[in-house]
């Protein structure tokens, strides 16, 4: 009985209001990090395999952005090919993420 009542007790004291979670648009933008030393028609050969356009850089870290120009290949599929392939360091989606504020 007593640990019954000591669960109820922390699931009150560790319960929160629901977070609200907000519907997010599918991401249709690609970060792609190559491995050091792949060449440049690699990338290129790559990103019009999988229908993807070079858009920008984070050049302070050496990623690049890549949007999908095409339907053939959604964001999801693209990221399991860069996962496969040997030139690239790591890939994930573009994605904005929102930190709620503190009350």
């Amino acid at each position: 009985m007593l640990a019954i009542l000591g669960a109820a007790v922390l699931l009150s004291v560790c319960s929160k209001e629901p977070v609200q979670k907000k519907s997010t648009p599918a991401p249709t933008e690609v970060l792609i990090k190559f491995k050091p030393g792949v060449p440049e028609d690699s990338v290129k050969a790559l990103a019009a395999r999988l229908g993807l356009e070079e858009v920008g850089e984070l050049g302070e870290i050496g990623v690049r952005i890549f949007r999908a120009t095409s339907s053939r290949v959604s964001i999801e599929q693209a990221l399991r090919a860069c996962q496969l392939s040997p030139h690239i360091e790591y890939a994930e989606p573009n994605i904005k993420v929102q930190i709620p504020e503190k009350d």
